[in-house]
């Protein structure tokens, strides 16, 4: 039988759902990070490799490693756990491992490199391309070209990613072969939440049909525009910047350079001057200005398994200059 406490949990509604009806902004929402390292592991795993109570002494070391250099540089970093497509070829001595790193100068996209690594290899990754910290004798391997679409489907952290997430990796998956089932990386409010790779772009609340028209770059971009949650190599102010730019310029936004800088931000709102650099043929480098001006804050779940609500502070765009 379950008990009262638990029933209550149950009954309380989906963090995505009161988000979605309340009309919530998904951008300026997206995890910050300049390194992510995404890694191969079962969905049975996801639950082990987050409990401290179970993990290895090499995880326990990076952990360790990794916890100091984000107190020292408060910056965050990504972790991102993808189940194999094929079990039958999986091996955990063998993993396949993704590594991501923000390059210099305006972004277009992270740097990838590949992997195969074992336990300690892997854990070593961490430490080293998080950290600076130690080197790793992991394996290098050719990295693939083309973008990979992370789907969370990790229904233990929270319901929404379990229904939402998981319901739309059943109905792409069979057509999309670079569609990953994926551990938690945050924003279960916004699901299905799906992070492209190696773009580093977070997306809130998509549909079948939105996940086809973003992975194809056809059809009209607006609706998707306002699913946009933003880029990892972005501040959130500069995440609402970079989602206006998109919305009105369109698909090619999505290959141009560009970086951000953050003119004022305080309690009214925020300005943001983006710099970008057009994929050729798409004309000469601009500039624009984003405004971006608070008109209400919403108070809504972060989680759909606890009753806390959280301010939203929402946002008024406007944005001045050519695109």
């Amino acid at each position: 039988m379950t008990s009262g406490p638990a029933n209550a949990t149950s009954r309380l509604p989906l963090c995505a759902d009161v988000s979605r009806h309340s009309g919530a902004q998904p951008a300026g929402s997206a995890h910050r990070w300049d390194t992510c390292i995404a890694f191969e592991a079962t969905v049975h795993e996801w639950d082990l490799f987050r409990d401290p109570a179970r993990m290895s002494e090499p995880q326990r070391r990076a952990m360790s490693v990794l916890g100091d250099w984000v107190a020292q540089s408060g910056l965050g970093y990504g972790l991102l756990m993808f189940a194999p497509r094929d079990l039958t070829t999986f091996d955990a001595r063998r993993r396949q491992v993704r590594v991501y790193t923000r390059p210099p100068g305006p972004l277009g996209s992270f740097v990838r490199q590949d992997f195969c690594a074992g336990e300690e290899e892997l854990w070593a990754l961490f430490s080293e391309h998080v950290a600076g910290v130690g080197h790793s004798a992991a394996e290098p391997v050719a990295p693939q070209a083309g973008s990979d679409w992370h789907l969370c489907t990790h229904g233990r952290v929270d319901s929404s990613c379990g229904k939402y997430g998981a319901a739309l990796f059943q109905t792409l998956h069979s057509e999309e072969p670079r569609l990953w089932r994926t551990s938690h990386f945050g924003g279960h409010r916004f699901a299905p939440t799906l992070l492209e790779l190696p773009a580093g772009r977070y997306w809130a609340h998509l549909t079948p049909e939105l996940t086809r028209r973003l992975a194809r770059r056809t059809g009209d971009w607006q609706a998707l525009a306002e699913c946009y949650r933003g880029c990892a190599g972005f501040s959130p102010a500069a995440q609402y910047a970079d989602a206006a730019a998109f919305q009105q310029a369109g698909w090619w936004w999505l290959d141009a350079r560009r970086e951000a800088d953050v003119l004022r931000q305080d309690e009214d709102g925020f300005e943001v001057e983006l710099r970008y650099w057009p994929p050729q043929g798409r004309g000469q480098p601009g500039r624009v200005h984003v405004q971006g001006e608070r008109t209400h804050t919403l108070h809504l779940p972060a989680s759909s398994h606890a009753p806390e609500l959280y301010p939203e502070p929402q946002y008024r765009l406007t944005l001045a200059g050519h695109l």
